[in-house]
């Protein structure tokens, strides 16, 4: 075999139209084998398996329906408040911190709504499913294992650098903006309060969601490995095969 073949291989794997095709072949075929695996599921696991999602679900909506419209509430009343002070406002570097305080609880209150916690936005939609049969059951076991996993996603987004570089980026472009416009002495403090509040958000979502979908993959999908398993991931510039056996 030509020694300059492996290299070359990765090389062609790396041309970033190849490595697009991969990803999208990996995802058709993993795809195609879940619908396969659900097809071939007894009556009886389908049950099982709704049984879990749905009482994982369902403990979680509470805490997380408080969560999402609690601070949406509290960013609303927040923007209005800060809305009509800074209107009413005399002096006009005050008026300035409460209008950046508006634009930014806006922001927040925005976010809440376009962002809603994935359980909140699909619950009710999801219980209006029907289950009366083995196509519909399916449906339903789609649609809750989507759930769980985009809930667990995102409880577990609290740990990545993302949400927590927005939160201080925002509040710092807000403090310069007080500092051009209005007291620069407020702008440490305002950015201080901003970012503190932020975080609050960001660490009070329930996090029970990761927990309840590592328990449904270990309880379910693990025990369904075959001895030979392999994948395509995608890399920041490179796709690689992972083969387990």
């Amino acid at each position: 075999m030509n020694k300059d073949a492996p290299m070359l291989l990765s090389h062609f794997i790396n041309i970033p139209l190849v490595k697009t095709t991969l990803c999208g072949f990996a995802l058709i075929f993993s795809t195609s084998l879940m619908a396969q695996d659900f097809q071939l599921m007894e009556e009886s696991e389908i049950d099982e398996r709704l049984s879990y999602l749905e009482a994982r679900l369902n403990e979680i909506q509470t805490p997380s329906t408080y969560w999402q419209f609690g601070w949406t509430g509290f960013y609303g009343a927040s923007a209005l408040a800060q809305a009509y002070k800074a209107n009413d406002e005399d002096d006009s570097d005050e008026s300035t911190k409460q209008w950046v305080g508006a634009v930014k609880s806006t922001g927040g209150f925005a976010m809440m709504m376009l962002k809603p916690l994935p359980v909140v936005a699909g619950w009710d939609e999801y219980q209006m499913l029907p289950g009366n049969n083995r196509a519909e059951k399916l449906a339903r076991l789609a649609e809750a294992e989507k759930m769980l996993e985009q809930s667990a996603w995102r409880a577990d987004e609290r740990y990545t650098l993302k949400p927590h570089l927005i939160g201080v980026g925002v509040n710092l472009l807000g403090a310069a903006a007080i500092a051009a416009w209005g007291d620069s002495g407020d702008a440490l403090g305002s950015a201080a309060l901003g970012i503190a509040i932020s975080e609050a958000a960001i660490w009070t979502q329930p996090d029970a969601a990761q927990e309840g979908w590592n328990g449904y993959q270990q309880q379910f999908n693990e025990a369904e490995k075959s001895a030979f398993n392999w994948r395509i991931v995608p890399g920041f510039n490179s796709v690689s095969l992972q083969v387990t056996f």
